[in-house]
């Protein structure tokens, strides 16, 4: 009896072996977006759009947002500059954590920038739980350089 069970015991963590193995490879091809990064707890996040971008320098559009991370486009524009990722694009979604003052409040500030990425629910959610191998989650800091804006009142969410 002894002997049936044990091969018993040993399809069983075979069996979960393979459906472990099977369900891990699943996940490099069922598509997610996710944050490059973390925006720094406390700060005020806007949304924005890149419309338009150089080797060092990014020019982005801003959302007002909601309660319900809804954005509602706005007429400020922001030209910001310094290390930008080689895959950054125009029509790439963005988040910016400014400083506790807000945009208009400092004006010259250097500020967080986490970019909208394409991947698999491999890089989004579980390479991001091994140490060493995800995500880092800064981001390089950029200089705002120019505020173009109707003057209208922006609206903030604050980063968890």
């Amino acid at each position: 009896m002894t002997n049936d069970s044990d091969a018993k015991a040993k399809n069983k963590w075979k069996s979960i072996i393979v459906i472990a193995v099977i369900a891990l490879l699943a996940t490099f091809f069922i598509p997610m977006e996710h944050w490059s990064c973390k925006i720094v707890s406390g700060r005020y996040v806007s949304e924005a759009s890149i419309i338009d971008r150089s080797d060092d320098a990014i020019a982005v559009r801003l959302y007002n947002m909601t309660s319900g991370d809804d954005r509602i486009e706005t007429n400020t524009f922001v030209v910001l500059e310094g290390n930008i990722p080689q895959d950054a694009h125009i029509g790439q979604d963005i988040r910016i954590g400014y400083s506790f003052d807000g945009l208009y409040d400092n004006p010259d500030q250097m500020v967080q920038v986490a970019y909208r990425e394409k991947g698999s629910l491999f890089t989004g959610f579980i390479l991001p739980l091994v140490p060493f191998f995800g995500s880092s989650g800064t981001s390089d800091d950029l200089q705002v350089v120019d505020i173009q804006s109707d003057g209208s009142v922006l609206t903030y969410n604050m980063a968890k």
